[in-house]
C-alpha cells in the first residue's frame, strides 16, 4: 500500500493528478497550500478519475495528462498536491510522524536514528538512502552536518509560522527491496511549539498524524522535578525549556481523534536516568543498576527479525519507571485516551546521544545511541518490513 509523503493518505487506485513540470501560468493552489501550510504556488493540475466499467489495474497514459496541461507534467497526490517521487505508486511506504514538547530531543533522535537505520540495513543487506535529493539536502544540511561535523546541539524544530519551517518537507528513505517490493520510510517531524498549542489540533496541516502507520511520541524525564533534582551534580544543566508532555500527548491525540495508528511513547534522553545508578542510597540506584532488564540492554541492530517479547518486556520496564517518575498521567491518557478510540500501543525507551551534552555542544565522549531504532522497528515490523 502507497502513502503520499506529504499527507499520508492511500493514494487510490481510481484518481490520478499532475502538474505541469514548465507552467506557462503560475497560480495559488488552495489544496496544497490547506496541507502545507503556507501558500503553494504551481501550475494548474490535472486530474483523471477511472471511467465506469474499467478494471481494478486501471492506469491512464501520461500522455494524456500532456494533453491536457499542454506540456510535460509530473505526478501529483490527488489529495494535497504533493509532488511524487518517480515510481511512487508501484512502491511501499511506512510514514512515521514525530511528536514531543520543545526540547525532548526529536531532532537530534531524527539525525541518528538515520544512522543506526543505515547500519542496520547494512547488515540486513538493503541500502537505506534518501530517496529524493531534497531529502539528501535537508538532512545533510540540517541534521548531519550539525550533529556529526560541527558537534552541536541541534536547533529546535522551527513553528509553521516561521520563515524556514523545514519540516513542512517530508523526510523520505529508500529501505530497498523487501519481500520483492522497494520499501519507502517517510518521517515528518512537528515543532514542539506548535503541539503545545491546543488550538492546533484541528490545523488542517497537521491532519497527516491521524493517516500516519505510526506517531512516535517523545517525553523528556529532565522534565520531572524530582529526577532533575537528584540528576543536579551528574548532568549537566539542561537551558532549553519545552511546555508540559501531557497537554502535548493530549493534543496529539485529539488530532488522531478516531484513527488508530500504531503509536510509540519514547522515554527520550533515556542516559539521564541510567546516571542515577551512582546515586548511592536511592531507590532510583537499585532499579537502574538492574543488569537482567531489558533497559540496561541494547539489541536493537541485531539483524535478526524484530525481537518482540525483548519488546514487550522494554514496554512494561518502562510503563513502571514512569510510575515512578510521577508520570502516571502519561501511561493513563495512553491506555484511556479522552477520544475514545483505543490505540495500538508501545512503550519505549532511548537516548540518541549516549550523554548528556555540556550547553550546546557534545559530550567529549561523542555520540553513542542507545535503542534508538526500536520505536522505528516495531512499526517497520508492523507493515511486514524488516521482520
Amino acid at each position: 500500500m502507497t502513502k503520499c509523503p506529504r499527507c499520508f493518505t492511500v493514494l487510490p487506485s481510481d484518481r490520478y493528478a499532475w502538474a505541469p513540470t514548465a507552467p506557462d501560468e503560475i497560480e495559488v493552489d488552495e489544496v496544497a497550500t490547506v496541507f502545507h501550510g503556507s501558500p503553494v504556488r504551481s501550475g494548474k493540475v490535472v486530474e483523471l478519475q477511472r471511467p465506469s466499467g474499467s478494471g481494478d489495474d486501471w492506469a491512464p497514459p501520461v500522455s494524456d495528462a500532456e494533453d491536457k496541461a499542454s506540456g510535460p507534467v509530473a505526478e501529483v497526490c490527488p489529495t494535497c498536491h504533493y509532488r511524487l517521487p518517480t515510481g511512487w505508486r508501484g512502491a511501499h511506504t511506512t510514514c512515521i510522524a514525530m511528536a514531543g514538547a520543545r526540547a525532548t530531543g526529536k531532532t537530534v533522535y531524527i539525525a541518528v536514528l538515520v544512522k543506526t537505520l543505515q547500519l542496520l540495513g547494512e547488515r540486513l543487506n538493503c541500502v537505506v538512502e534518501p530517496a529524493t535529493s531534497e531529502t539528501e539536502q535537508a538532512y545533510r544540511e540540517l541534521y548531519e552536518r550539525p550533529l556529526y561535523e560541527e558537534r552541536g546541539i541541534l536547533e529546535s524544530t522551527p513553528a509553521a509560522h516561521t520563515s524556514n519551517p523545514y519540516q513542512r518537507e517530508p523526510l523520505i528513505f529508500s529501505l530497498g527491496l523487501w519481500n520483492g517490493i522497494r520499501q519507502y520510510l517517510v518521517l515528518r517531524d512537528v515543532a514542539g511549539e506548535d503541539l503545545e498549542n491546543p488550538d492546533n489540533a484541528h490545523a488542517p496541516h497537521l491532519r497527516f498524524f491521524a493517516q500516519a502507520d505510526g506517531v512516535v511520541f517523545m517525553f523528556d524525564p529532565l522534565k520531572v522535578e524530582s529526577v532533575r533534582q537528584q540528576l543536579h551534580d551528574l548532568v549537566p544543566a539542561q537551558e532549553r525549556v519545552g511546555g508540559d508532555p501531557r497537554s502535548v500527548l493530549r493534543t496529539v491525540l485529539s488530532i488522531i481523534g478516531d484513527s488508530t495508528p500504531n503509536l510509540a511513547i519514547v522515554l527520550s534522553k533515556f542516559d539521564a536516568l541510567q546516571a542515577l545508578e551512582h546515586v548511592d542510597g536511592s531507590d532510583w540506584s537499585e532499579i537502574m543498576s538492574q543488569r537482567g532488564a531489558a533497559f540496561s540492554r541494547d539489541p536493537s541492530l541485531q539483524y535478526a527479525p524484530y525481537n518482540e517479547s525483548d519488546g514487550r518486556l522494554l514496554h512494561e520496564e518502562v510503563r513502571s519507571l514512569l510510575d515512578k517518575l510521577e508520570a502516571r498521567s502519561m501511561v493513563m491518557a495512553v491506555d484511556q485516551p479522552h477520544t475514545g478510540a483505543s490505540l495500538h500501543s508501545r512503550f519505549f525507551a532511548v537516548s540518541a546521544l549516549g550523554e548528556s551534552p555540556v550547553g550546546d555542544r557534545l559530550h567529549h565522549s561523542g555520540i553513542s545511541p542507545f535503542r534508538c531504532l526500536d520505536p522505528v522497528r516495531w512499526v517497520l515490523a508492523q507493515r511486514g518490513v524488516w521482520t
